[in-house]
């Protein structure tokens, strides 16, 4: 793993947020953070290392917290091409992912694609993901069946994002923000004043979604990567990883899998 922040800002880097202690998840997570989590045999970050690793990425930087020794002990035997950077959120109890986002800003000197630690998805969603064009773009999936818990999205013209929240209606939105996003090297910088502002203001304990919305205020332009019909899945309680546990069966049997 490396520490020392001497790369091009050209580099194609990932932000994977795994500090959260995931006490939903129990007792799954007593001993390890949600990413080290078992789904279909294969710990979930096992699955994103491959799938980022065979899409090119240079640089991963792991933004740690809870059970960091573990996830270190881990990622320490990675063995693909991808320089690893620890980052850690020592707040990781009493924050939220914004927070952890903001913790690692000076890891970040450009454009990155940003990843949610507890999500399953197949390659193909990270694929489609960096074909789509725009400043900023989310990782969609179209549903009707939204809950209080989907990170749901409200669609605005041309395939825009006119808001992203848990609060909205259901019935207003088109569907759900997976948890995997890019941004260029300009929406970054914007990402990270936005984030800042919002940690001077003891705004510690949101989700990185209200900068995004901020940001949408401000004119920054959303896109949707429309993921609709590939697999993702996020992984909070024991019912989800049971769910869970199918999909990756069905990821698993694509020809196309990263190993």
């Amino acid at each position: 793993m490396a520490d020392a922040l001497d790369r091009p800002s050209n580099r194609r880097i990932a932000v994977l947020l795994a500090a959260g202690e995931g006490t939903r998840l129990h007792p799954h997570t007593v001993d390890r953070p949600k990413c080290l989590v078992e789904v279909g045999g294969r710990p979930l970050l096992a699955r994103a290392l491959g799938a980022l690793d065979a899409a090119g990425f240079d640089e991963l930087v792991v933004v740690t917290g809870y059970r960091e020794d573990v996830l270190t002990g881990f990622l320490a035997g990675f063995a693909g091409r991808m320089r690893i950077t620890c980052v850690r959120n020592p707040d990781y109890a009493t924050t939220n992912n914004a927070y952890s986002l903001w913790s690692a800003r000076a890891a970040v000197p450009g454009g990155f694609v940003l990843l949610d630690g507890d999500l399953l998805f197949e390659p193909s969603v990270l694929t489609l993901l960096l074909a789509s064009p725009g400043e900023v773009v989310l990782a969609v999936e179209r549903r009707t069946d939204l809950g209080a818990e989907e990170m749901k999205v409200l669609e605005g013209p041309g395939l825009s994002i006119a808001a992203v929240n848990k609060t909205m209606d259901p019935r207003q939105a088109i569907g759900e923000s997976v948890g995997i996003a890019r941004f260029s090297q300009p929406a970054a910088a914007a990402l990270w004043a936005h984030l800042e502002a919002q940690v001077i203001a003891g705004k510690r304990n949101v989700f990185y979604e209200l900068a995004f919305e901020e940001l949408i205020a401000a004119g920054w332009s959303f896109c949707i990567a429309d993921i609709t019909g590939l697999q993702a899945k996020e992984i909070d309680t024991p019912d989800d990883l049971a769910a869970a546990h199918r999909v990756a069966a069905n990821i698993d049997a694509s020809p196309t899998r990263p190993a």
